[in-house]
């Protein structure tokens, strides 16, 4: 039963192939403006991190002295 299905499955990779895709001239610019906006993305989360560790770890001190 197994291989019967097996023997019905292409072979070739030539069914597969793609047609070729004409380069868009203005994707470099559309990437590095992308990567730019990802880095600036990461350094405002980072940035958010940081403040909301350092506000958390300055409650438990203050909570703890207050206790």
């Amino acid at each position: 039963m197994g291989t019967e299905l097996l023997n019905q499955l292409p072979v070739s990779a030539a069914h597969h192939a793609q047609t070729a895709v004409a380069p868009d001239p203005e994707f470099d610019t559309r990437w590095a403006a992308w990567i730019a906006r990802g880095r600036a993305h990461d350094r405002r989360v980072q940035r958010f991190v940081t403040w909301a560790f350092g506000l958390a770890m300055g409650a438990a001190i203050v909570y703890a002295f207050l206790r």
